[in-house]
C-alpha cells in the first residue's frame, strides 16, 4: 500500500481523534459507570457487558485511525473516517430519543460526525504532493 502526504492539521486532528477513542475505549473498560455518564445515558443492568463491548470497538476504531494516519494510509483513512462516521450519527440518535438522555452528549456525538466529515472532504482533496 502507498502512503501519501497528509497534511499536519488534518494528520493531528486525525491522532488526536484515535488517541481520543483509545481513552474513552479504555475509560468503558476500566470505569464503565463513569463512562456511560460521559456518553449520555443511564443504562442500569446487573453487569458491564455492552460497557466492555463500547469499550474494544473504541479501542480498535482508535488504533485503526491512529496507524493509518501515521502511516500515511491517506485513502484507507478516508474511507474510515467517512464510513465510521456512521458510529458517532447512530449514537446521537441513540442518546437523543433516549428520555432523560444528557443534551450537551448529543451534541458531542453530532459535532464529531460533522468533525470526520470535514477530515474526509480534505482527505479526499489531493494535496501538493499527490497530484
Amino acid at each position: 500500500m502507498k502512503s501519501q502526504q497528509i497534511s499536519y492539521p488534518v494528520m493531528a486532528t486525525c491522532i488526536l481523534i484515535g488517541l481520543g477513542l483509545l481513552f474513552i475505549g479504555g475509560r468503558f473498560l476500566i470505569a464503565p459507570e463513569i463512562a456511560e455518564t460521559g456518553f449520555g445515558l443511564q443504562y442500569q443492568q446487573p453487569d458491564f457487558a455492552f460497557h466492555y463491548i463500547k469499550g474494544i470497538r473504541d479501542i480498535f476504531s482508535g488504533l485503526i485511525i491512529v496507524l493509518f494516519t501515521w502511516s500515511g494510509y491517506r485513502r484507507p483513512l478516508f474511507l474510515t473516517l467517512l464510513a465510521g462516521s456512521v458510529i458517532p450519527f447512530a449514537d446521537m440518535l441513540i442518546v437523543w430519543f433516549t428520555p432523560g438522555s444528557n443534551l450537551w452528549a448529543m451534541l458531542i456525538h453530532g459535532g464529531t460526525v460533522v468533525v470526520l466529515w470535514l477530515l474526509c472532504y480534505f482527505l479526499r482533496r489531493p494535496s501538493a504532493g499527490n497530484e
